[in-house]
């Protein structure tokens, strides 16, 4: 059997035959229902850009293979891809980089670092420590022989100032001209190391308090980690996840940019924080982008502008709320054929005028663009509520859909800035931040690096109980638990009882959700309480 024949003969991690083995459906080029194996040698990615700006342009003839690559953690299956197909001798690396920033921890510099120094024996790269991990059953030696037999050509790095069309027609030549060459191995598959399976858990819905958005990222990586179920993210796909339906996270400090805790895999930074607020506060649409939800948010798309303007001009139309008037569309742009909405202002001016609508929400989600749910850049942020209350500006967000490793840090933060600019403008201090993310995921290539940053931080109290703190004594021969509001030190509550049990059961039916590690701590001091009460001692709680 020849080593085409071989190659379509493999079995992909998804169980289907043939080549990518990994991924699959994830690969723009070729499509995943195409089993297109030819000996080309070059393989090309086109990072953060969207695939319909580059797929179409490109020469297919010496293509094996054309992809986004957004995370470092790819570079696994990168690893992969080229083991069961050694035909490919080139990489090409042009597009859209998350960052250009030669010491930010992207997917690019994941590749460049990985053609230039490899990998060390803990199987890591060496700046991307908690980010880049290669299966222990690849072996370390064929992992070389891809840095010795496979070349990089970053058309980023060689044509800094050029345009993507300029760097789209430079592959073209490339792939045209490039000398072809031969397998450089046998082709070879490899299997996947076992993860540890998830404890049992009453489903639905997981709720997350945390302070800042550091210490709740790593209460809710290890809750999805421990409880999440094992899913596919698709049909016909081999995307294992660890998945939570509706994880509630509800963070009390959005604004706190303290990062001394910086659990992340990719460790942020203020100046990352920031490009990406700045996006999330801007309505640019960067070239080779689907979308930002900057764009969706503040330049949302209406193909009848004509529409929109009888809100004001038809005397048909009444508002009730506001009374009909130029301000009514004041954050709308009119084109000829479409127009924009600024739905930040939107609701900013709602708000000013009145502080207590409960109608001020904003979508991304365009029902036309998504029938049957094909569009290939459906948004996952798909609607924010801002809502005053105790006169603060609190802000829910819902993702469909959420990478909770990569992706939900920085929608954290950016989600923060939007909360800020509205409360800013209408002069009401921040609240709470809750996000809600319909199903929250762990990727399979991230497992391994996720038990690493659990192991690394368990020791980190990550207790917040917004709910009060518990003050108990013996007074009058019986136990006296008072409920102590967290802020100002009133008591909000006193149970009495002379046992444990007693007491147990009077705060359960009256306290919802208690915190675990709090009520295992309550029920331990009412157990010594209730000795010292039974024996005549002194009770001091935490002695």
């Amino acid at each position: 059997m020849d080593t085409i024949e071989k190659i379509k003969d493999l079995i992909g991690s998804n169980k289907e035959r043939g080549w990518p083995v990994a991924v699959r459906d994830r690969i723009a080029f070729p499509e995943p229902s195409l089993l297109r194996i030819t000996g080309a040698n070059v393989a090309l990615t086109f990072l953060w850009t969207i695939r319909d700006s580059v797929v179409p342009f490109l020469e297919k003839d010496n293509l094996a293979l054309a992809t986004n690559f957004y995370t470092p953690a790819g570079l696994q299956n990168m690893v992969r891809n080229i083991l069961s197909n050694p035909y490919i001798r080139y990489i090409i690396i042009l597009g859209e980089e998350y960052s250009t920033n030669a010491n930010e921890l992207t997917s690019a510099n994941a590749i460049r670092s990985f053609f230039k120094n490899g990998i060390n024996k803990a199987r890591k790269i060496d700046e991307f420590q908690d980010s880049v991990y290669f299966d222990k059953n690849i072996p370390l030696d064929l992992i070389e022989q891809i840095r010795k037999n496979v070349e990089l050509i970053d058309l980023n790095k060689q044509f800094p100032n050029s345009s993507l069309k300029e760097k789209i027609e430079e592959a073209n030549k490339l792939i045209k001209s490039l000398e072809k060459k031969g397998p450089f191995i046998e082709p070879m598959m490899f299997g996947y190391e076992p993860i540890d399976e998830s404890f049992p858990y009453e489903d639905g819905p997981i709720l997350v308090h945390g302070s800042t958005i550091p210490g709740s990222w790593l209460k809710t990586i290890y809750n999805i980690y421990k409880y999440g179920k094992k899913n596919l993210m698709n049909a016909n796909t081999d995307r294992w996840i660890k998945e939570i339906n509706n994880m509630i996270v509800v963070i009390h400090q959005p604004q706190d940019l303290d990062l001394s805790l910086n659990p992340f895999l990719i460790p942020l930074t203020i100046e990352k924080i920031e490009a990406y607020q700045k996006e999330i506060l801007s309505s640019i649409l960067p070239e080779g982008k689907a979308y930002t939800y900057g764009n969706k948010l503040r330049a949302y798309y209406h193909p009848n502008p004509d529409e929109i303007k009888l809100l004001v001009n038809t005397a048909e139309y009444k508002d009730f709320e506001f009374k009909q008037g130029p301000w009514l569309d004041k954050n709308i742009r009119y084109n000829k054929a479409h127009c924009e909405i600024n739905q930040i202002e939107d609701i900013i001016d709602v708000l000013k005028r009145d502080p207590y609508s409960k109608a001020c929400i904003a979508l991304t989600w365009h029902v036309s663009n998504e029938l049957m749910r094909k569009h290939k850049s459906s948004p996952c942020l798909v609607l924010l509520q801002a809502i005053v209350q105790d006169e603060r500006l609190n802000l829910t967000v819902f993702f469909r859909s959420h990478d909770m490793v990569q992706g939900w840090p920085e929608n954290a933060y950016g989600c923060a800035a939007i909360q800020k600019e509205i409360s800013d403008k209408i002069n009401i201090v921040p609240g709470i931040l809750t996000i809600i993310s319909g199903s929250a995921q762990i990727y399979n290539n991230y497992y391994q690096q996720v038990e690493g940053i659990i192991k690394k931080y368990h020791n980190i109290p990550l207790i917040f109980d917004e709910k009060g703190n518990f003050l108990i004594k013996i007074e009058m021969n019986e136990i006296v638990v008072s409920l102590i509001h967290p802020k100002n030190g009133r008591i909000l509550e006193e149970f009495k009882g002379k046992t444990a049990l007693e007491l147990k059961n009077k705060i359960v039916n009256s306290m919802y959700n208690l915190d675990t590690q709090h009520a295992i701590y309550l029920g331990s001091e009412l157990i010594l309480a209730q000795q010292a009460l039974e024996n005549n001692g002194r009770y001091n709680q935490d002695n």
